[in-house]
């Protein structure tokens, strides 16, 4: 499986972060803006190229056409408290997602199955594989959410300015850090026993 696909399901999410961060409270409902338009641009390329649309692709249309609502209805203190915890709630959000699939349909499977022989795919080693890739990145994602979430709070309480050392410690250094790791770590479980055993063919041959 090639996370790259996966990282790019999640460009939305790190747009939401970088307009929100870098432009300010009335920039909230634009970066959501963005953020729901790049999330739907890759659901009509999935319907495009004849793919599955992935489940990360339609939660973030989903979450994104509210935070973009919200932040054009909503007043000054709206953008303002999405400004320093919008990136925070939407990262819970997307680890959510993600904890849940992984008791449910791997959300890394709509993934694998691009470039694994579909005779694999009902493999209970290609299923334990994508619940395992699952579960990591959503506790990957979650420690990301904490990052966002001290980061408003601090960004709240005045404690420091968006160009603090502490912000981009929070906000972009650990968060890359941690993609980072969940990357290599999904290889090396996507590496291991590499070739899953096919299902078992039913029926009699003539």
């Amino acid at each position: 499986m090639n996370a790259k696909d996966m990282i790019i399901g999640l460009a939305p999410w790190f747009l939401f972060s970088f307009v929100a961060s870098h432009f300010g409270a009335g920039a909230v409902g634009w970066a959501g803006l963005a953020a729901f338009a790049a999330s739907l641009a890759l659901i009509v390329y999935s319907v495009t190229q004849k793919r599955s649309i992935k489940i990360l692709d339609a939660a973030g249309t989903v979450t994104f056409g509210i935070i973009s609502a919200i932040g054009f209805i909503g007043g000054s203190g709206v953008d303002t408290w999405l400004t320093d915890y919008g990136r925070g709630a939407t990262t819970v959000i997307l680890g959510l997602v993600m904890l849940i699939s992984a008791f449910t349909i791997p959300f890394t499977e709509q993934y694998a199955r691009e470039t694994v022989d579909p005779r694999y795919w009902g493999s209970p080693i290609f299923r334990a594989k994508n619940r395992s890739i699952s579960l990591l990145w959503s506790g990957v994602i979650f420690a990301m959410a904490a990052c966002h979430v001290v980061a408003g709070a601090l960004a709240s309480a005045d404690t420091i300015s968006g160009a603090h050392p502490g912000n981009v410690l929070l906000n972009w250094v650990i968060p890359i850090a941690l993609i980072i790791f969940a990357v290599k770590r999904t290889q090396a479980i996507a590496d291991r026993d590499a070739t899953p055993a096919p299902i078992a063919q039913t029926g009699t041959t003539r």
